[in-house]
């Protein structure tokens, strides 16, 4: 014989199985320990993606659809003299607003048309602390009264 293996002994070397439906060969059909065939991994394994994103985008949306319920609110409550600013940074006086298109004037003399949902209203900080100002005097009278 000589030292090179044959067919048969180099296929026992390496452990090759036979391919599935090959005449004459037994598969082996013993079922997984504890009688059910195994799977993959857990059924929620697949579904954990989407609740990950569902945990990450539905507040995500709520609070855009809130801030949206909010801008609309404060742009409905806009009237004629109104201080406004725009999305682009304009800071004008409201002249005229209607559901499409608004005219604010920027400067004397120029008065300009632009979409109206771009308009908000301009709350200089000045304004707060008037009003805290306010109040400020008010605690104050009030202490002194006591």
């Amino acid at each position: 014989m000589s030292p090179l293996l044959n067919n048969n002994e180099l296929l026992l070397a390496q452990n090759v199985q036979p391919k599935a439906g090959t005449p004459g060969v037994a598969q082996d059909s013993t079922p997984a320990p504890g009688g059910q065939p195994q799977s993959g991994g857990s059924p929620l394994a697949g579904f954990m993606p989407i609740l990950m994103m569902l945990v990450i985008f539905v507040p995500f949306f709520l609070l855009m659809s809130r801030r949206q319920k909010k801008e609309q609110a404060a742009r409905a409550s806009l009237k004629k003299g109104d201080r406004v600013m725009t999305n682009a940074g304009l800071v004008g006086e409201l002249v005229e607003m209607d559901d499409k298109l608004a005219r604010v004037k920027i400067a004397p003399g120029v008065t300009v048309q632009i979409v109206a949902n771009t308009v908000t209203p301009f709350a200089t900080s000045t304004e707060p602390e008037k009003g805290a100002a306010k109040e400020l005097k008010e605690a104050k009278a009030v202490s002194d009264k006591k």
